[in-house]
């Protein structure tokens, strides 16, 4: 039986465990607060608390939001793993024995979440010993209650869910910034592009409906255009077309890496202002205490702070 410094878990308050993670999860003491249903100056004193317990600063505040430390984003896991845990035993439940279950949890999102998260998920499965199965299915940020409305998907992911009610649950997974997607040699552009090269050449968009993306409405503020030679509506076709033409995609950048490791496709920063963007996990509200359901969301959780830590293997 491991030991247990009992002394050490008496110092700490294990609702400060819960006010870390929601600040991990949301990268906000407002939106902290809302979720927890206390005041902001509640988690903000509970902020002071954790940064004395743990000797670090834990989350920095930027006008991105609260960014965790080194410190914060290596016991994050861990605090994950401490919160199941304990809830399960308050909830008088057993955990999921993923490693001898042979259920196949059925995730819905977008392609280009698919890309960088779907590989890491199954082979975190795999090198973890586990027996489960995924099935991922396609959906985005318009269609996702079309996808939960199934009763077979367990998970979404997609952006920011548009018209979002109390019937649904989610969680932030990360935050991220849009980069350009290019082939280098066959432009000759070197990263990173600049305006006037972003501009000069013929672009790919992708979009809901294939027709006119948020790119064009920044650009329309300016007074300025691109030139769309062809429209998606999946980041797989505008990666086919990448490779064979003298276009410019202009994609999130977890995706954007995926793919330029997949299709070996330069990686540049956008040269205009794109203002990033989170992606949420959403399940049905009445799934909040289901066994398989919890487990799901920490697995992926956990998957993907180690991806943002840097910490799996790239695929």
């Amino acid at each position: 039986m491991p030991m247990i410094r009992v002394t050490n878990i008496s110092r700490i308050d294990l609702n400060l465990l819960v006010i870390f993670q929601c600040l991990m999860s949301e990268r906000s003491v407002t939106r902290t607060a809302a979720v927890l249903h206390v005041t902001q100056g509640a988690v903000s004193s509970s902020l002071k608390r954790l940064r004395e317990q743990f000797h670090d600063d834990l989350f920095i505040r930027t006008g991105a939001g609260m960014v965790p430390t080194r410190r914060a984003l290596e016991i994050a896991p861990k605090v994950v793993q401490a919160l199941t845990a304990v809830s399960a035993i308050i909830d008088r439940q057993p955990l999921f024995a993923a490693e001898s279950s042979s259920r196949t949890f059925n995730i819905a999102l977008s392609d280009d979440i698919e890309s960088y998260l779907s590989p890491r998920l199954v082979n975190e499965a795999r090198a973890k010993g586990l027996s489960v199965n995924f099935a991922f299915h396609q959906t985005n940020s318009s269609l996702w209650k079309t996808a939960l409305a199934d009763p077979d998907i367990d998970m979404v992911l997609c952006s920011e869910p548009k018209e979002f009610t109390s019937h649904y649950s989610s969680q932030v997974l990360f935050s991220s910034s849009y980069s350009c997607l290019y082939d280098g040699p066959r432009l000759n552009i070197q990263s990173p592009l600049t305006r006037e090269e972003y501009l000069k050449h013929e672009h790919v968009r992708v979009s809901f409906d294939g027709r006119r993306g948020f790119v064009d409405d920044l650009l329309e503020s300016e007074g300025i255009s691109r030139r769309v030679s062809a429209s998606f509506t999946h980041f797989s076709g505008a990666l086919a077309t990448l490779v064979h033409s003298d276009v410019i995609a202009t994609l999130p950048t977890f995706a954007a890496l995926s793919y330029a490791r997949i299709a070996r496709l330069t990686v540049s920063p956008v040269p205009i202002f794109v203002p990033a963007f989170r992606v949420f996990m959403i399940w049905d509200v009445e799934r909040n205490d289901d066994l398989h359901n919890r487990w799901l969301r920490n697995f992926i959780l956990e998957t993907t702070q180690e991806l943002q830590r840097g910490t799996l293997t790239s695929v």
